[in-house]
């Protein structure tokens, strides 16, 4: 009983009652008058209150057949924004690593001051190196204040130049500050061009960039990070390398 609250299994129970009494009461009037009685009618409703008390198993299926409907409503909702915003997510102008040509696409939103987003940063390497038919696309996500916005910027900065994936592993990996000193120094770590990169950061190109990707995963309703999307499917949270493996192996399966 746990998974479900009181008021949502007697609003199950009352509307099976309800509809018991309303096909008892949709025959035919001249039938009904003739052949079921106010008393008639009682002796039903109490048979069927009688048989929902001694069964209950009875209202818990109808509540996860409920369910369920309205999970695959709203999973197929999400399919459509997917496929709506697809040459979005999966652009060959984003970010992104492992084989550009791959069978399969994972799209990640993340935050750089994500916890959960710093540890699928391993299992995502772990995947480009095991499997050399996926491709992850990344897209800045930040949601978790000032200095995630400040690193978003001067990632899809270290992207013009070409270093994309070394910088946001850098970021991912950091544990100080991520102001534009520590930003500056990833940069030069790198090898990248530091002028530039400060001015492509604040440029107004940038800012559109990021502001796409947060009006995508908006409609997308991934709200949090990580998220993830998979062929059609979203993803929300952490799910960890054997996840992401098991739906890459869904993905290639639904494409046979």
């Amino acid at each position: 009983m746990n998974k479900f609250n009181f008021k949502t299994i007697s609003m199950f129970a009352a509307l099976a009652v309800t509809g018991a009494l309303v096909i008892a009461s949709s025959i035919d009037k001249t039938q009904a008058a003739e052949e079921i009685t106010e008393g008639q009618k009682a002796e039903i409703k109490k048979m069927i209150e009688d048989y929902l008390m001694e069964n209950p198993q009875v209202i818990m299926k109808s509540v996860e057949e409920y369910q369920k409907l309205q999970e695959k409503g709203m999973e197929a909702a999400a399919s459509a924004k997917v496929v709506e915003h697809q040459d979005f997510l999966v652009s060959k102008d984003a970010p992104s690593a492992g084989n550009p040509d791959g069978d399969v696409t994972v799209v990640e939103f993340f935050d750089y001051n994500c916890g959960y987003c710093k540890r699928a940063l391993s299992d995502i390497q772990e995947l480009i190196g095991q499997d050399p038919g996926v491709r992850f696309v990344f897209h800045e996500l930040p949601v978790l204040g000032p200095s995630s916005a400040l690193a978003a910027q001067w990632a899809l900065a270290a992207h013009k130049q070409g270093k994309y994936f070394e910088y946001h592993a850098a970021l991912m990996t950091h544990n100080g500050n991520k102001d534009e000193a520590e930003l500056t120094g990833i940069g030069t770590q790198l090898g990248l061009d530091t002028e530039k990169l400060k001015q492509d950061a604040n440029s107004p190109e940038i800012q559109a960039m990021l502001q796409k990707g947060i009006e995508v995963s908006r409609d997308l309703g991934i709200q949090g990070t990580p998220g993830f999307v998979i062929g059609d499917r979203i993803v929300r949270g952490y799910i960890g390398p054997e996840g992401l493996k098991g739906a890459i192996a869904e993905e290639r399966e639904k494409a046979q």
